[in-house]
């Protein structure tokens, strides 16, 4: 038999290869001892001549081991899977994740898609809603004299009163203000033309009375009167006839 010198046995056992180990599971790692400047090359095969598949940071987690490891010389390398991306890297580099630091690494995503929100201890005070009171016109009383226009088909009619104008229309009654009022008076001091306008919410009216020398036909009086009205109420004109009377 043949015996060979100590020092080629030496050398024919580091120009063993590979050695390969089969793993038990597949735990979990991160990265240790790499400068937080620097990255851990994940290669395609072990071996520092390996090609670059690509660099985790030296903060990497969640690095699972996916297959075998083996030993080249005094480097131990194992196959393992981070951020969809296989390879190799040294396992000087990798250290064992606790189960509490993985779980915890697992729900990072989720913790950061659904962010916890603090309750408020502070008792919730509704929004203080103002409501609007609808004002208030006053009307003339009894015994006074106001102007009233109209006519029977279609039925209208607006009471002119000192500060409104009470309108109705069909079944439909309104208050409005007035807010423009304009007149023209001939050399004789009596009103040629009188124009109001009242608005009030999604109410506006505009009543134009014009002197007509007694020759409109009222159809609600039946009289001749001597002033003919233009009513105009939300974009809708009416015509009719104007006259003087006293409130009872």
């Amino acid at each position: 038999m043949k015996i060979l010198p100590p020092l080629l046995i030496s050398l024919s056992t580091l120009l063993i290869p590979i050695q390969l180990l089969k793993a038990a599971d597949k735990p979990l790692y991160q990265v240790v001892a790499v400068k937080s400047w620097d990255t851990l090359n994940l290669r395609s095969a072990p071996g520092v001549s390996s090609k670059v598949v690509t660099k985790i940071p030296a903060d990497g987690k969640m690095i699972s081991q996916i297959g075998t490891q083996v030993t080249i010389g005094k480097t131990i390398w194992v196959k393992v899977a981070w951020q969809g991306k296989q390879g190799w890297v040294s396992k000087h580099y990798l250290r064992l994740m606790s189960p509490v630091s993985s779980e915890k690494s697992i729900k990072e995503k989720e913790i950061v898609a659904k962010p916890v929100q603090k309750k408020s201890t502070s008792p919730q005070v509704p929004p203080v809603v103002k409501k609007t009171k609808r004002p208030v016109f006053k009307e003339a009383g009894r015994n006074q004299w106001i102007l009233s226009c109209g006519d029977r088909s279609p039925f209208w009619k607006v009471e002119v009163h000192p500060e409104m104008l009470k309108m109705y229309k069909g079944n439909y009654k309104v208050k409005l203000p007035i807010t423009y009022k304009k007149q023209i008076k001939n050399k004789w001091n009596t009103a040629k033309r009188t124009h109001l306008k009242g608005a009030y919410g999604a109410d506006k009216l505009d009543l134009d009375i014009r002197f007509a020398y007694a020759k409109c036909d009222d159809t609600l009086s039946k009289l001749k009167l001597p002033y003919s009205a233009t009513m105009t109420h939300n974009g809708e004109k009416m015509t009719g006839c104007c006259r003087a009377i006293k409130l009872p």
